[in-house]
């Protein structure tokens, strides 16, 4: 990152880099994270990436500043997105998790949902309803998802994020027009 400097030179400018930024990113984390460790994990990370970055030095203190909160927030989101659990079963496969019996208005309201949820997916295009199955049905990251589509990360994490969007709104359209 630093060509020209000494070992030495490079680790003071690292610790002047942490020093001037620690202050304001450590309590921003806090609040967008839960544990005390992952936001040092988050940290560490987001240190990592602007001591890696080519373009991060050419930056003014402003800049540099800006850049660490945005890979912050990012790194934060992504951090929750992999940490969290989601288990998505098809939707033939589900059941009632109740102790009881569901009600039959219960099992014909699930059911049109359902509907509702399988009709607007048809609805998507082949490339989205393909993000939604890498990512619900065979659980794939979104850097995995990126590999298989030959794609960059970024690119992924915006289409889901749109397909998600559009999702939303083709199923909300189907339960209003199905429903009287």
């Amino acid at each position: 990152m630093h060509q020209g400097h000494t070992t030495e030179e490079q680790s003071d400018i690292h610790i002047a880099l942490y020093d001037r930024h620690i202050s304001a990113l450590l309590p921003y984390l806090a609040r967008l994270m839960t544990s005390h460790q992952d936001v040092e994990n988050v940290l560490f990370d987001v240190f990592a990436a602007a001591l890696t970055s080519q373009a991060f030095t050419r930056l003014t203190h402003e800049q540099q500043r800006a850049w660490l909160y945005r890979v912050a927030r990012n790194k934060a989101i992504d951090h929750y997105r992999h940490h969290t659990a989601l288990t998505i079963v098809p939707l033939d496969e589900t059941r009632d998790s109740q102790d009881e019996e569901p009600t039959p208005e219960q099992r014909f309201l699930r059911q049109e949902r359902y509907t509702f949820l399988r009709e607007a997916i048809a609805q998507l295009t082949p490339l989205q309803q393909q993000l939604i199955h890498l990512r619900y049905q065979e659980n794939l990251r979104l850097v995995e998802i990126a590999t298989h589509l030959q794609k960059p990360d970024g690119t992924v994490r915006k289409m889901l994020a749109r397909t998600l969007k559009q999702l939303r709104t083709l199923y909300e359209r189907q339960e209003k027009g199905g429903r009287p």
